[in-house]
């Protein structure tokens, strides 16, 4: 009984703990303004100024950055509170989570979507994101560094874009290349045959001319001698008929 009871207890207490981090990630509906500071972190005006770049962003090129300030995170990894985060509040696959806790190492993070970084190299992507959140983290104000991590994500997702453009383009461009040698070639195959064709018949003419002349040819023969009876001529030697010369 004393081991069943203690198993419980351990079951309750897990539960409990589980409950406690799953509501660090509860933090309700999504602003309008794109930053979710709910200590106050940062004032309304700083917010104001950080928030309105990222809704101009988000509206004319589809990128959506989103700012959480917390005091605290508990034990969850960063990682796993902007990805639920995203889950909860992204409205486009092209994201960016910046998350910033306050004299926390490390922060502010950026953790761009997975789903946009799905196609990038990796290394790319870490090589990138950790440039930019050194860049932040120097900063020194709270507003600096927020304001500056929450750019360098937007800057990102441009570059990233914009590479990824450029190999469509490049794809676009070989396919096209592509397919106008193929029209190419196949443009020159018809001149050919039909350079071909009209040479072959004047060829094809002179040969028929020549079959039908050595056809025509054939043995040579002189035409036979016509046997006719004919009279007497003068001085011939004559014959009875001839009357004598007087």
């Amino acid at each position: 009984m004393k081991t069943l009871a203690a198993l419980i207890s351990l079951l309750f207490c897990v539960a409990a703990k589980a409950e406690q981090t799953q509501a660090i990630f509860k933090y309700g509906e999504r602003l309008n303004n794109t930053v979710f500071d709910p200590t106050g972190v940062l004032t309304s005006k700083e917010q104001k100024l950080i928030s309105e770049p990222l809704v101009t962003i988000l509206k004319n090129e589809g990128i959506d950055i989103i700012v959480v300030i917390l005091q605290d995170i508990g034990d969850a990894p960063p990682e796993h509170v902007a990805k639920r985060i995203a889950e909860q509040w992204a409205t486009t696959t092209i994201n960016s989570v910046v998350l910033h806790v306050p004299g926390k190492e490390g922060s502010p993070w950026i953790f761009p979507g997975t789903v946009m970084t799905s196609g990038l190299d990796p290394d790319e992507v870490k090589r990138t994101i950790v440039a930019a959140e050194k860049r932040a983290a120097a900063e020194p104000t709270e507003f600096g560094k927020v304001r500056a991590a929450s750019i360098e994500a937007a800057d990102a997702i441009r570059y990233w874009m914009g590479g990824a453009m450029i190999q469509t383009e490049n794809l676009i461009n070989r396919r096209l290349e592509w397919q106008f040698s193929v029209e190419r070639r196949k443009r020159m195959l018809q001149l050919y045959a039909a350079i071909g064709a009209a040479a072959a018949i004047p060829i094809l003419a002179g040969l028929l001319y020549l079959i039908i002349r050595i056809r025509s040819s054939g043995e040579r023969k002189f035409p036979p001698i016509r046997k006719l009876t004919r009279l007497g001529a003068p001085y011939s030697g004559g014959n009875s008929a001839c009357s004598k010369p007087i």
